[in-house]
């Protein structure tokens, strides 16, 4: 039963036929004994109305009237007296015989009542002084007809639930699956690449809410396949420009005649290329650890502002190429932060290094650290050639070049690499940026609670 249909049904059947069999029992036991309580009833009744009428009706007529009153009430009626003997009126087939009156009422049982229900077929008797004689009367009724017209009416009516409910079920049946089947083919398409399959999430129920769910996870897998297209493009791109130029100054440098100046600056050129391709390859291999989700950060206290003017010194010859002044508005008192030092560090230095690429000749750059009860707060404030909202947007994008900023080297995988490990210290990067004017870069940490003892034990050792 590998279909959820046939599922379905078989548990609709099930179901349908174990509730139909409780509640058929017990409507049949119940209506059962109150069959039996109203034909007991009614042949107490038809009890005293024979004893009447053999008070009443002349001795000469009493068997003609007796018969006509046992076959028009469907009973039937058992007389016997020691004096007038055994009669039967109306069927005889089921009638109480002389030797159960007797069993009933002669040995030594003093009961003036009797109840008898056997095969369907009730019998009430009464012993009862009439006409200075004892009449042992049994009036009889076949409760079939009434067991077996219930028992009809109930078979039709669980009858005509079964087929309106099957009716109704099989279409709130075909209502859920449907959708599924079409969650089942779009899946398939899906795993097959096509990454555009679509389904419908009309409403708010769970169905519904399973479609918006398969339609963002193919949406996603849409972008991260549109992403993953883009990477290899940019990667082949960023490895053939460089390998391009080495293999074109290396197949140059095989001519013996060269001079040595030229030859010394097109080594000089393989070997920047080299370089180049060698940090980018290790940009990749970084980005690809902190996209792991298993990754661990070396957490430890250490002195922000001791980071800091340890990356401008390290900066600083590459800003004294261009005359850019690196200005670090130090606060008052030392700031303690816990994190990991060693990829903290290279967030700062990637932010001051493109500070610097972008900044023109005579630039200046400010450095700023704000502390808070709740955490630290570090600005890079330039004045390069900014940024329009559309690249801001896109800055933080592996591989995502601004086209005016070909011209400066990098391969677009800094600040990536800035906002992965930002991230995994739960902080926040923000930029602010104008065309021709200038760019900030704000990077607010969260200081940790236990930063405190920590910045302590660490003052005293």
């Amino acid at each position: 039963m590998k279909s959820i249909y046939a599922k379905l049904i078989f548990g609709f059947l099930v179901t349908i036929i174990f509730s139909f069999s409780v509640t058929g029992y017990i409507a049949v036991r119940s209506n059962y004994s109150q069959i039996e309580s109203n034909v007991q009833e009614e042949l107490e009744s038809t009890g005293d109305f024979v004893c009447g009428l053999i008070e009443n009706v002349p001795d000469d007529k009493i068997d003609h009237t007796l018969q006509e009153y046992a076959l028009s009430s469907e009973n039937t009626v058992v007389c016997y007296s020691m004096d007038n003997g055994y009669h039967v009126y109306g069927k005889k087939s089921n009638a109480v015989s002389k030797e159960k009156i007797a069993e009933y009422f002669l040995k030594d049982n003093n009961d003036e009542k009797v109840y008898v229900n056997k095969h369907n077929i009730l019998s009430y008797g009464h012993l009862r002084h009439i006409k200075n004689k004892d009449y042992y009367i049994f009036v009889q009724k076949d409760m079939s007809r009434d067991k077996n017209s219930f028992i009809s009416s109930a078979v039709l009516i669980l009858g005509c639930i079964f087929l309106s409910g099957s009716v109704v079920f099989l279409a709130v049946a075909d209502i859920i699956v449907k959708p599924i089947t079409r969650l089942t083919k779009a899946t398939k398409e899906l795993s097959k690449g096509n990454y555009n399959v679509r389904v419908d999430c009309v409403g708010t129920d769970e169905l519904s809410r399973l479609n918006q769910g398969f339609n963002q996870m193919a949406q996603q897998l849409a972008k991260q396949d549109e992403t993953r297209q883009k990477f290899i493009s940019d990667v082949s791109h960023e490895f053939q420009t460089p390998l391009t130029s080495i293999q074109g100054f290396a197949n140059i440098l095989k001519e013996e005649d060269l001079p040595k100046e030229q030859r010394e600056k097109y080594l000089d050129i393989i070997l920047f290329n080299s370089k180049r391709l060698s940090t980018l390859a290790k940009n990749m291999l970084q980005l690809t650890l902190l996209d792991r989700e298993e990754i661990t950060l070396e957490m430890t206290t250490f002195s922000l502002v001791d980071q800091i003017n340890r990356v401008i010194s390290l900066q600083e010859s590459q800003a004294n190429q261009k005359d850019i002044e690196i200005v670090f508005e130090k606060p008052k008192k030392d700031i303690f932060i816990v994190g990991d030092e060693q990829r903290l560090e290279q967030v700062w230095t990637n932010i001051l290094s493109n500070a610097i690429k972008y900044t023109n000749q005579n630039g200046l750059i400010t450095i700023m650290i704000k502390k808070t009860s709740k955490e630290v707060e570090l600005t890079f404030e330039d004045t390069g050639i900014g940024m329009s909202k559309e690249v801001i947007s896109h800055i933080f994008e592996r591989f995502y070049r601004e086209d005016k900023a070909r011209s400066v080297d990098g391969n677009g995988l800094g600040l990536a690499i800035v906002k992965s490990i930002v991230d995994l210290h739960h902080g926040q990067i923000d930029v602010l940026s104008t065309v021709d004017v200038g760019t900030t870069f704000i990077v607010k940490l969260p200081i940790e609670k236990e930063s405190l003892k920590e910045r302590l034990s660490f003052n005293k050792s």
